[in-house]
This record gives C-alpha cells, structure tokens and sequence, in this order.
C-alpha cells in the first residue's frame, strides 16, 4: 500500500478495520501508511456479545513509535433520540465509560451519530436529542470539545444547531452527503466547523466505497475547500477494505498533488 505520511498539511487517516483482523493488527498494518487511525467501536461495549478490550499500551507505543494519532467511532446501537429518559442516559454512560477507557490514547476526535428512530415525529425527536446532548454535556465537560456530531441519513439543519449550541464540534462526512443527493457547495460549508471529515465513494447507491472517476471533481473541490480554510484536522477515508483504501489514496494522491508536502 502506497505510504502517504504525512502528506497533506490534514492528517490523513483509515478505519480500523480494513483487513479481516481485530483493531490492533489493523493498527500494524496502517501504522506506516496513514497519519491516524479511526476506532470503530460500532457496538456499546456492555451490549457486544464478544467484547472486544483493546490493548491500550499497546495503541500507545504503535502511536508514539510512528507518529500516528486516533480518532473514535462512538457506538451506532445507543439511542440519543429514544422516548425513554432511561434509555437516554444509557447512552451517555456507554459514551463516557469509553472515553474514559480510551482517554490515555488522546484521541484527537469522537464521532457521534444521533439517529432519528421513524416512529418519532421530528420536534418530538430534536427535543430529546437536546436533552441527551445536555446530559453528556455536562457528565464530559470539557472532554466534550472532541465529540463531534456527524451527519448521517437525515437533513442535517436542525442538529447542527443543537449540536453548536451544546458545546460540540462537527464531524462533516462527504459520502453521507453525497448519497443524500447533496450539492458540494452546502457539503463543505461545514468544514471551518468541523474537527473531522469522512470521505468515501458513493456508487450504485451505495457509500464507503472507494473513490473513483465520479468523485473527481468532488474530491477536487474538497481539496480547495480544506486549504482555502486551512484545515488542520483528520480527514478519513471511511472504507473496509485494504484494496478501496489503496485505490482511493492513489485517487486523492493524483488529484491533491499541489497539496503534497513531500
């Protein structure tokens, strides 16, 4: 696989889990390669049938040996928008049980998705997730800088604004946007907002694939708009296997070459 660090004046990062193994192996096999690495924690680890405990010490001496940093996925199965206060606070404490556990990795950014269940009308829904994004803010305080909400399969508008008026940052990811049918223009406006963007392909209505000739102008355009703000941050092709990760690395590659500090 190409080697691309550092590169680019962003950190460019890889999923955890593009070959068949446990989050550690991926680590070794990207170390070399990426600037940062995502764990994807899909799962609340109380709710996994087969836990899986990463091996901190491990994580760290990989990270400081290869200059490598990490973000996180938070878990996908809570429920921030559930009619259930319970439930709610379920999910605050899943989310901070895990940053606890993974603070000694100093992870530059949390990605959070807050899913809208179809049963809940929408005012119904924001009001509970402006209640769950209370709660945790105040059980993280300021740890809760570097949680970032997400974008996912729902206009973004209204939660964009509770997630700004509660303290937390932006995780702006491309490939939902594009799948969702969204122009470039409103996609980026996001950027000098964000503390991580997602980047994958979208093909076949389908997303995390590996970028392609239809995203060049889109991942041209996206090349502009981090430098014209100066972004700083992860930028991480969300994608699960080695051989999309290699494709779409030698795609931006191609197309960033201005870009390269190398």
């Amino acid at each position: 696989m190409e080697r691309i660090k550092p590169r680019y004046p962003w950190r460019m990062g890889a999923t955890s889990f593009v070959i068949p193994a446990a989050i550690e192996e991926n680590v070794r096999y990207l170390a070399e390669r990426v600037d940062d690495i995502q764990l994807l924690f899909f799962e609340s680890p109380s709710q996994c049938r087969l836990p899986q405990k990463v091996d901190i010490n491990l994580l760290q001496g990989l990270a400081q040996e290869h200059d490598l940093s990490y973000t996180v996925h938070l878990p996908t199965d809570i429920a921030p928008g559930s009619d259930s206060r319970v439930i709610r606070q379920q999910g605050v404490d899943e989310i901070v049980r895990l940053m606890e556990e993974l603070a000694p990795l100093n992870p530059l950014c949390h990605d959070l998705h807050l899913a809208w269940p179809p049963e809940l009308a929408r005012e119904r829904w924001l009001a509970h997730i402006s209640d769950f994004l209370d709660r945790l803010n105040k059980e993280l305080g300021r740890a809760g800088a570097v949680v970032a909400i997400e974008n996912i399969d729902y206009p973004f508008s209204a939660v964009r604004q509770l997630a700004l008026a509660h303290g937390f940052a932006l995780c702006a990811d491309i490939g939902h946007g594009l799948l969702s049918g969204q122009e470039p223009g409103e996609l980026f406006a996001d950027i000098p907002r964000a503390a991580h963007i997602h980047y994958h392909g979208v093909r076949d209505n389908r997303d995390h694939q590996a970028l392609g000739g239809e995203q060049q102008a889109c991942s041209r355009r996206l090349g502009e708009a981090l430098q014209d703000h100066g972004f700083a941050g992860v930028v991480t092709l969300e994608l699960y296997r080695s051989a999309d990760l290699e494709v779409s690395l030698r795609h931006l590659a191609e197309i960033w070459l201005s870009y390269q500090q190398v």
